[in-house]
């Protein structure tokens, strides 16, 4: 029922009755008592029996149920009045019409309040269920929240804290089962709650506190279940003014140092990778083509000291016997060993172009320069190796190529100079989620988490293939133990394959020179 609908309300009928029936029971009385139309049972009738039930009417039903009530009660006083004005009593008939009035007035007024109590109530109602959804779903996001969150009130107690905040700090844990709440120093430690609160502290008015300017708010170290954890709070006041209570949201950020960590360590690693580099090439060059080179211009000049008496001798032969130069046959054997020497220099250039990119890779693709890696590694080291494929083989984006071959060459020169291997197998996995590769060897192994990785020193090593495959969208995960051999296992989902790669992802290797 509604307080604009009082008549959906068989009680409201009710109550209509009732006045209907008083009006009946009160003529009974006069007719049967033959009195008069100005007597005081027929003057004060309608005050005394119908204000009533229109009061009630009212304070029920509201606004609309107590004025129907009253025009009823209108209509039922209309016999009176015109009783009173037929017996010559205009004093009568005048009382009637003034509790006629009064009537109506109490409807009016009973009814308004009612109404506006009623509405006030239903607005409360609502706010309060409003109220409710807000904090049902807030209880809900604060107990499905990955990150650990902790209110705190004003003295520095953890009045409530999210399951993931339970499952990290032991104090928490504890909390359901002490009488007592655990305090933020309890939970934290007191560097860590000097430094939480101090945020709010040094950041007034902020509502939220987890950066200071631009710049993210430094890390806190916590002892989180046993093991070392990175969290970056962030601190915002909460609950109704004057209650002092403040939400702390720890915000895991382990994972990302570590990794940006690591990728300051590979950019270092890279540019000593890079110097190391150059100082090969130049060593390279010394020693190869530039000693073939000095070689070459040695027999030039040999050939020209040579050729140059002879030369005279025989322009004064030929001048005397009027023939002309035939000096062929004797530039033969000196030209062939100036090709020979040249020839060895276009060899050893080819051989430090190769090293820096096979043509292979670019020509028949990944697989057959896996082949190629697995052969020379074979013949150099006079390891054991073998190539298996399955799937069907197809070509794959170039920087994914590039990437896998990298990876597998850094895992092959690894085997071969590092974990005293006989045996290296590769394989290529072509299905329908993607490209895996797998190079396994039977060396010493290592211990995967150890700071000193294989390769040590200024070696890109194990860093270097995991951010290769990381630039090109793959998963990287090397298996390894100390005695145990080492497998690396790179895997391409097929969303990379279709997609490509962005291009500040593509590698920067130097292009092929023939």
């Amino acid at each position: 029922m509604t307080p604009e609908r009082p008549w959906a309300d068989s009680r409201f009928w009710l109550v209509q009755l009732v006045l209907v029936g008083l009006t009946l029971a009160e003529l009974a009385v006069v007719v049967s008592g033959h009195l008069s139309a100005v007597s005081p049972v027929n003057e004060y009738a309608t005050l005394v029996l119908l204000l009533p039930a229109v009061v009630y009417a009212a304070s029920r039903f509201g606004l609309a149920g107590g004025v129907a009530t009253a025009w009823v009660a209108t209509l039922l006083a209309a016999p009176r009045f015109v009783a009173a004005g037929n017996a010559g009593s205009l004093s009568v008939a005048w009382v009637e019409v003034v509790e006629v009035v009064v009537v109506n007035v109490a409807a009016v007024a009973v009814g308004q309040r009612t109404s506006a109590r009623r509405d006030a109530a239903a607005l409360a109602a609502e706010a309060r269920r409003a109220h409710e959804q807000v904090e049902a779903r807030y209880r809900e996001l604060f107990d499905s929240n990955q990150s650990p969150i902790l209110i705190v009130d004003g003295d520095g107690v953890v009045v409530d804290a999210n399951p993931s905040a339970s499952r990290l700090f032991p104090a928490v844990q504890a909390q359901g089962a002490a009488t007592v709440r655990p305090r933020l120093v309890d939970v934290i430690g007191a560097d860590g709650a000097a430094y939480v609160l101090s945020l709010l502290v040094s950041r007034p008015g902020t509502p939220s506190v987890g950066t200071r300017g631009d710049e993210p708010v430094a890390p806190l170290a916590l002892d989180a279940a046993g093991a070392r954890v990175l969290m970056r709070p962030a601190v915002t006041p909460v609950g109704a003014p004057g209650e002092r209570r403040l939400q702390v949201v720890f915000d895991d950020v382990t994972a990302e140092l570590d990794r940006q960590a690591r990728m300051e360590a590979f950019a270092a690693r890279v540019v000593l990778g890079q110097e190391e580099e150059r100082r090969h090439l130049a060593q390279e060059l010394h020693d190869g083509p530039l000693q073939s080179l000095i070689h070459l211009c040695r027999q030039i000049d040999e050939h020209q000291a040579h050729r140059a008496p002879a030369d005279r001798e025989r322009r004064g032969t030929d001048a005397a016997e009027g023939s002309g130069p035939d000096d062929g046959e004797n530039a033969a054997l000196p030209l062939t060993d100036v090709r020979a020497t040249a020839e060895l220099v276009v060899a050893e250039l080819r051989g430090i172009a190769k090293g820096l990119r096979p043509s292979i890779l670019d020509d028949l693709g990944l697989e057959a320069s896996i082949s190629q890696l697995l052969t020379e590694a074979g013949t150099r080291a006079g390891l054991e190796t073998t190539l298996g494929v399955t799937g069907t083989a197809t070509r794959l984006p170039p920087p994914v190529e590039l990437a896998l071959f990298r990876i597998a060459q850094e895992a092959l020169s690894n085997a071969e100079r590092h974990a005293r291997a006989t045996r290296v197998a590769a394989g290529l996995e072509f299905d329908p989620g993607g490209v895996r590769l797998l190079v396994t060897d039977d060396g010493c192994g290592f211990e995967p988490g150890a700071p000193a990785l294989r390769g040590g020193g200024s070696s890109l090593g194990v860093p270097g293939m995991a951010e290769r495959a990381a630039l090109v969208g793959a998963t990287f995960t090397i298996h390894s133990a100390p005695g145990a051999g080492t497998t690396v296992d790179v895997r391409v989902p097929t969303r990379v394959l279709r997609g490509g790669v962005p291009p500040h992802e593509t590698s920067r290797e130097p292009p092929e020179h023939h």
